[in-house]
């Protein structure tokens, strides 16, 4: 299915930095989105874990 929509030059000249095609490029940056929610964030969870630590050593 094909649809037409009008978006900005500089969006469209970032899509196209993704792929060669503006439908492809928004798919890769979805793709890129995903899967950098995915990654766990290890410092902040060692940050947590000390902070963490440290209150219980107060006790």
């Amino acid at each position: 299915m094909s649809r037409v929509v009008r978006i900005q030059e500089d969006a469209a000249d970032i899509a196209l930095s993704y792929a060669p095609n503006v439908s492809e490029g928004i798919r890769v940056m979805e793709r890129l989105l995903h899967r950098q929610r995915e990654k766990v964030d290890y410092g902040m969870i060692r940050e947590i874990v000390r902070e963490e630590l440290d209150v219980l050593r107060g006790y």
